[in-house]
């Protein structure tokens, strides 16, 4: 059942002492089985109310809110909203508060219009990829090795052609990516793993927050640049790049972004096998044109290094 406006405003004001709600606003999340509503207490202070509907949801809240409370105690406390309280909720679990971010959610246009936000989007990046060890293994996240990542992607991998969705020529580059042994030579650091417009704010030209921290891990840094390295222009994510590199304390592996490319493409596997598991034919349907847009821009590449190639001859 739909908890109504009232509702999660008794929360905010059961979770924080001498909160007294003015506002309650519904704020939409992609998560269909949790509700978050921003509420304005008669002070001005503003809070964001997150309760879970399913056990899943709840479980996967209580991590976020761990992982962010653990990180308030470190270098990226500023872009992590403060945790202020919990309430029991009647069906079971817990219902968080925390602070309401700084400024507004991220439009992925802002990237690639704003410079300053690329800039900033690099540098919160690499804040977040140099927490110390003993930082990130406090928020309790999960720790693998390169190793092991490179295994679960050959698994999934495995999956998606023993089902027969996997056009020849995007199987043979993954099992040459998968082969490469310098390539998935690297060093885990903490990652959010999880980084999306939806998880970040911006005020004035700046990234200001990052919430929604349950998939954080210690793991593969590409993972947290693959996103960019396919949705954004060439020019745009060399700007980034470079924000992210000069804000680290040592050069990145030299095959980073390349591994970065690679996971993107996993990830369509990824999409794939959760539409298979789930039945829902519409992601299946989606992955698959996925790959054959992949098939597509592979066959391109081929045919344009031929060129090349015909024409180094001919000079």
């Amino acid at each position: 059942m739909r908890r109504n406006p009232y509702a999660l405003a008794a929360v905010a004001a059961a979770a924080v002492p001498g909160m007294v709600p003015v506002t309650t606003v519904s704020i939409a999340t992609p998560a269909e089985d949790l509700e978050v509503a921003g509420i304005t207490g008669e002070d001005g202070r503003r809070v964001v109310v997150s309760c879970p509907a399913t056990t899943a949801a709840g479980a996967e809240l209580e991590k976020s809110v761990r992982v962010a409370d653990s990180l308030s105690g470190t270098d990226v406390r500023d872009l992590v909203p403060a945790v202020l309280g919990f309430v029991t909720l009647p069906g079971g679990g817990r219902a968080a508060v925390t602070e309401a971010p700084r400024g507004r959610p991220l439009m992925f246009d802002q990237v690639t219009e704003d410079p300053s936000v690329a800039v900033s989007l690099g540098a919160t990046i690499a804040r977040i990829h140099t927490l110390p060890g003993y930082a990130a293994e406090a928020t309790g996240a999960e720790s693998f090795t390169a190793a092991a990542l490179r295994e679960m992607h050959r698994s999934q991998v495995a999956r998606v052609r023993e089902a027969e969705h996997l056009p020849a020529a995007v199987s043979q580059r993954w099992e040459r990516l998968l082969g490469d042994d310098e390539l998935w030579d690297f060093s885990p650091v903490f990652t959010h793993a999880d980084l999306s417009e939806e998880c970040l704010f911006v005020h004035e030209g700046r990234i200001s927050a990052v919430q929604g921290w349950a998939s954080a891990r210690i793991g593969d840094p590409a993972a947290d640049l693959a996103w960019l390295v396919a949705a954004l222009d060439a020019e745009v994510f060399d700007r980034l790049y470079a924000a992210y590199c000069e804000h680290l304390p040592s050069s990145p592996h030299p095959r980073l972004l390349e591994r970065a490319q690679a996971v993107g493409e996993f990830a369509v596997a990824d999409w794939l096998l959760h539409g298979l598991d789930s039945g829902d034919e519409d992601i299946v349907s989606d992955a698959r044109g996925m790959l054959a847009d992949l098939e597509a821009d592979l066959a391109q590449l081929a045919r344009d290094e031929a060129e090349r190639t015909y024409d180094d001859l001919e000079s």
